[in-house]
């Protein structure tokens, strides 16, 4: 194949003797010749080492690489097999948050993981660095049809290729890859191949039988849940069972667990997950289930109990997996069958899933150098046709969705505020490059957006003509440093310009109604109206603000009354019990709140609300950290957390000062210390200190 020796070596060395067949045809197709590719291929196929290669290759040409992917779980995993490449002296760094920090610090390292979010804001902060970046690589790059996040991957890449960068795209579920290559000017790779064959079907409900694209028919006996479990207990295979809710997927990790022996004690799982950090009510939900071999996957789970289920799957120990789609989403974790639910709630009905979202939970089947084949089975069709319509359909074209006018808004403020574009002129040229525009791809011109959109802007205070050029004022500049909506600062402006004292709840409210807060999954909020309704008519919270109705305020409301006992100290366990909310979204929404509690400080500090300023600042930490203010000092020190914060100021240890000159001995008696940890914090206090004075 003519690889670059370093490469070659050390794939030998890890002993691979050839390269599959998209690996084989990317390299024909130029990717160490920094030619731009997209490369098309099943889950499985070997993406992950034609990005390793580009990315490599990029090194030994004395450039840096970049490697975008939408998860922080899979920047992590792909961080850690591209640090295998230190042999030959590759430097990886990893960046995943602080989307206002530029990240000079990376410049030491030669190939940059990040998540969509995080790399989009090094690529508006321009660090010094970055004109020595030769390669980006974007994983998952359906990724730009999502209506959230698809902008931010489409303006990675136009970003990219107006700097000169070779970009190389990895999708296993694009069904217009065409059409994306020639946007991207890329050489296409498109191929079929996987390691391992994977055989798809249906469940004819009718006919009570699967019937799969290789021609054979099985027969089930009772329902499809039943009979794919004790296929799987047969046969000694693994099963990844993909419902479309989270509440389905629990529901039946317990009906699956009933139909499995007992293959472990309880008490040791339990205290598997005590020790990764579970919080208690995932350690009850959990243990029982895989004791059985069985458990349930999905994000309202804490990432401590994610990871124990993701790991003990790999090693076999867990039979069945209940999850929802997020699994699919890149985490490897493949089983010998994989039955796939298809409807979902959604706008008051019952809808099938989208074929491209069937592929890329069906490429979940079959384990390379385990399995001989995979099968697919689709669960719930109402035809025949329908489930031929899933195994031998393709997916559906990714298409643009920066044609938004919140996409709009975020990303051409992103582009005047950080230099890519001067005047309308540039601006008209930058998006008529993006694949919204591409070919004139939308019934709106580039030009009738752009007006609308600057019109917007110009009223929001973000920017300002002048003759021919188009500049951020200070406030753009901020908001687009801080990577928030504009229309978000504008709102907490609104809201705050001419209003003294105000109670936490009220600020909180007010975040949680914000466009950057919609991500972020919260239920049952609908029985708070009238407690909603007596805390607005005290003052205590804002009533709806632009953009948001009734339910949208509730909904923030009951956020603000979930983070309001987070930062006083609520244990997680009781917040999960009263609020009916998953520890992973306890966790989503904190980290969300921190990074808007922090922003609209800074919007604030820039608009002269200094009291505002300096209320939303000290909010921001007693967020991230979810304490009281007394404890701010405390959770400064590294291994304190809130827990332990509580306990040594309770013990008179009140400051960072106490610590350091506290007896390590005296301090490992405390709960939740013991000997080594106490010596730990007592010295990385005394670095603190050392640090500040």
């Amino acid at each position: 194949m003519n690889l670059p020796a370093p490469i070659a070596e050390e794939l030998k060395k890890r002993g691979f003797r050839y390269l599959t067949p998209p690996q084989a045809e990317a390299v024909r197709r130029g990717l160490t010749k920094f030619r731009n590719v997209v490369v098309s291929s099943p889950t499985a196929s070997g993406k992950t080492l034609v990005a390793e290669i580009a990315l490599v290759n990029a090194f030994l040409n004395g450039f840096k690489g970049l490697y975008a992917t939408p998860l922080k779980t899979l920047a992590n995993e792909k961080f850690e097999e591209f640090s295998l490449w230190g042999d030959i002296g590759l430097r990886v760094g990893i960046t995943t948050g602080d989307y206002d920090e530029p990240g000079e610090w990376l410049s030491k390292y030669d190939v940059i993981v990040a998540t969509y979010e995080r790399l989009d804001s090094i690529l508006r902060l321009k660090p010094t660095w970055l004109s020595k970046v030769g390669t980006l690589v974007v994983d998952e790059l359906h990724t730009i049809g999502d209506s959230d996040r698809g902008p931010v991957v489409e303006l990675l890449a136009a970003r990219a290729l107006s700097m000169g960068m070779q970009v190389v795209g990895l999708s296993a579920t694009i069904g217009n890859p065409e059409e994306i290559a020639e946007w991207l000017n890329a050489e296409l790779v498109a191929s079929d191949w996987r390691p391992v064959e994977l055989i798809e079907g249906f469940y004819s409900r009718r006919r009570k039988l699967i019937r799969f694209s290789d021609g054979r028919t099985e027969p089930v006996n009772g329902d499809i849940v039943t009979h794919v479990v004790r296929g799987a207990l047969i046969g000694d295979y693994q099963v990844i069972i993909f419902r479309q809710s989270r509440r389905k997927a629990e529901k039946t990790a317990y009906e699956v667990a009933n139909l499995l022996p007992t293959a472990r004690r309880v008490k040791e799982l339990a205290k598997e997950l005590e020790e990764h950090g579970s919080p208690s009510c995932e350690v009850i939900s959990l243990s029982p289930l895989l004791s059985r071999g069985a458990a349930f996957h999905h994000a309202g789970l804490s990432h401590a109990s994610r990871a124990v289920v993701e790991r003990l799957f790999r090693d076999g120990a867990i039979r069945v997996v209940v999850a929802t789609p997020t699994l699919a989403a890149g985490v490897n974790m493949p089983a010998r069958r994989v039955l796939i639910f298809t409807r979902r709630y959604e706008g008051g009905y019952m809808r099938p899933i989208s074929v491209a979202e069937y592929k890329q939970m069906a490429g979940r089947a079959g384990r390379p150098q385990y399995d001989p084949f995979g099968e697919a089975i689709v669960a719930d069709v109402k035809s025949d046709s329908e489930g031929w319509k899933y195994v031998k359909g393709v997916p559906e074209g990714v298409r643009s969705a920066l044609i938004s006018e919140r996409a709009l808004r975020i990303h051409t403020l992103a582009l005047i505020a950080s230099g890519y574009a001067s005047n309308l002129r540039d601006l008209f040229n930058f998006m008529s490059k993006t694949l919204a525009f591409h070919k004139a791809n939308t019934y709106v011109t580039v030009d009738e957006a752009l007006e609308r959109v600057i019109d917007s802007l110009i009223e929001m205070g973000m920017v300002v003509i002048r003759g021919l050029s188009v500049e951020p004022t200070k406030l753009g500049s901020c908001v687009s440093k801080l990577y928030i909506d504009p229309l978000t600062a504008t709102i907490v402006l609104d809201n705050l310009r001419g209003r003294g004292e105000v109670h936490a709840l009220y600020y909180l409210t007010l975040l949680a109604m914000t466009p950057d807060f919609s991500r972020v999954r919260v239920i049952g909020y609908k029985g708070l109206a009238s407690e909603a309704e007596a805390a607005f008519n005290s003052g205590l919270i804002p009533g709806p603000t632009y953009g948001s109705d009734y339910y949208d305020w509730l909904r923030a409301y009951k956020v603000a009354l979930i983070m309001n006992e987070w930062l006083n100290e609520v244990s997680e366990d009781r917040i999960v019990e009263i609020h009916n909310v998953g520890a992973g979204d306890l966790a989503a929404i904190s980290d969300t709140m921190a990074w808007l509690t922090y922003s609209a400080s800074r919007v604030a500090e820039v608009a002269g609300l200094r009291h505002h300023f300096k209320v939303l600042n000290r909010l921001s930490y007693r967020v991230r950290y979810g304490v009281k203010e007394e404890l701010l000092d405390l959770v400064r020190i590294r291994y304190v957390g809130r827990v332990r914060a509580r306990i040594l100021y309770d013990n008179g240890y009140k400051t960072v000062s106490d610590v350091a000159t506290a007896d390590p001995e005296r301090l490992s008696k405390l709960p939740t210390l013991g000997s080594a940890l106490a010596k730990e914090i007592v010295a990385e206090a005394r670095r603190l200190l050392a640090r500040t004075y």
